[in-house]
């Protein structure tokens, strides 16, 4: 026995475990005796099985707990309320990225430069409602005046999507995470907020709430940084309208409240006029300035058609009859001569589209014998604006709204309180179709 401990003596205990010096005695003693080993071998052999196995456990266990730990510890760091803000921070001071146009590009100095105002204004007295028709090339021309110089300017685009999805996706255009590491019952508490307003909010309202809030931290941290504020740009805010103004309504308070604090400028973009009505029917409008996108000149449209392709006596035709300067016709003609119709072909198409809309109209309104002041307003329409008051008055407010409809398109609401006729082939389709030459006092009728 002293002969096989002192065998095991001089094997380096110091890097033995104890369950390994227990195996290796068993082991020892075994090869002594056949009995010996026969019993205490298998014993032997077991027990340090047994325990190698437990040890194999624990080790794992350990491993696990503090893989776990580190990830707990490493989510609550990087999920914290201070490394959130720190994004959201950096990505205000980075500034959204802007894609560089590729095809022919009309530059609008004019546009450009009065949008550069509103997204740096000096000093912050309002929020911002920028209005353009849809395809009058407004959100390209926000897109250049961003583009110059994007520091502090994060630009948020709304899609088609659901209405519960908008703040979400707002969020992410911020670089700010929903988690459940980042906001406590503690931090609402500071800011005057309970923990159960937060939570018994239904969507897409509690995840606004939570955006705004973090929001605000970041545009008061960005203003002590840098001693101006930054600048939040919401396009197409007319999508959030049309699912229900209320969420539209609650931005807008926001955006009244950040600019009566001096936080931050919050401007709004909206892809119609006819969404007007709806923004101003919200009490923070009280804040608002509203500035206009208008189409290019004829000039500058008839030079676009040039570098698409069309030739000089089409373009010229193409722009004085149909599109004027609204970018979305100009792309669509381009496309139907480029098929190979002619400009007058394309306008009877045009015409046919507007005297489908009027008549059904008329027929839904009854109003086969419209007065002479229907087609009186109608026919001054087709030379220019006129003011709201009289256009409600001649027409009756319930007609302006149909005609002010995005899928009927007739009538243009514009910042100044007039009306205008929607484009230049609404403006030759109304005077072709009411033969606006004619004497007034007959009754209205339509036939395409």
């Amino acid at each position: 026995m002293y002969r096989l401990l002192a065998e095991v003596d001089r094997s380096p205990l110091s890097e033995l475990l104890p369950f390994e010096v227990a195996g290796a005695l068993l082991a020892a003693l075994a090869q002594q005796q056949p009995t010996f080993r026969r019993v205490f071998g298998l014993i032997g052999g077991a027990v340090a099985k047994a325990v190698s196995t437990t040890f194999i456990i624990l080790v794992v266990a350990a491993f696990f707990a503090r893989h776990v730990l580190d990830n707990k510890n490493t989510i609550a760091k990087t999920h914290s309320p201070e490394i959130v803000q720190a994004r959201m921070l950096a990505r205000f001071e980075a500034g959204s990225v802007i894609p560089r146009f590729e095809k022919y590009h009309v530059s609008r100095p004019d546009a450009v430069a009065m949008l550069q105002k509103v997204l740096r204004p000096a000093p912050l007295e309002t929020y911002t409602v920028v209005v353009g028709e849809v395809g009058c090339g407004k959100t390209s021309a926000v897109h250049d005046a961003i583009r110059a110089n994007s520091t502090g300017i994060v630009y948020h685009i709304v899609k088609s999507e659901v209405l519960v999805s908008m703040p979400g996706l707002l969020a992410g255009s911020l670089a700010f995470e929903f988690n459940q590491f980042t906001f406590t019952a503690g931090y609402f508490k500071d800011r005057g907020i309970e923990m159960h307003q937060i939570a018994s909010a239904e969507e897409p309202f509690k995840s606004w709430a939570i955006l705004e809030l973090g929001l605000r931290d970041v545009a008061a941290q960005f203003k002590a940084k840098h001693g101006h504020v930054a600048t939040l740009v919401i396009d197409a805010v007319d999508q959030i309208a049309q699912q229900g103004p209320a969420l539209l309504h609650v931005i807008q308070n926001f955006a009244k409240a950040a600019a009566d604090e001096q936080l931050l400028n919050v401007v709004l973009v909206t892809c119609d006029g006819s969404n007007l009505p709806e923004l101003k029917a919200s009490s923070a409008m009280t804040r608002a300035r509203i500035v206009e996108v208008s189409d290019i000149t004829d000039e500058q449209a008839v030079d676009f058609l040039l570098h698409r392709g069309v030739n000089e006596d089409s373009a010229k035709r193409a722009v004085a009859e149909i599109a004027g300067g609204r970018f979305v016709l100009l792309n669509r003609v381009t496309k139907q001569l480029g098929r190979g119709q002619q400009v007058n072909q394309i306008f009877e198409e045009f015409r046919v589209d507007t005297a489908d809309s009027l008549q059904r109209l008329i027929d839904d309104l009854a109003l086969y014998n419209a007065t002479s002041d229907v087609h009186k307003t109608l026919c001054d329409l087709t030379h220019g604006a006129l003011h709201i008051d009289i256009v409600h008055c001649a027409l009756g407010k319930d007609l302006t709204k149909k005609l002010l409809a995005t899928n009927i398109n007739i009538l243009a609401y514009h910042p100044n309180d007039t009306y205008t006729l929607h484009s230049r082939h609404v403006q030759r389709s109304v005077s072709t179709l009411l033969n606006c030459t004619r004497p007034l006092g007959r009754p209205l009728f339509l036939a395409s």
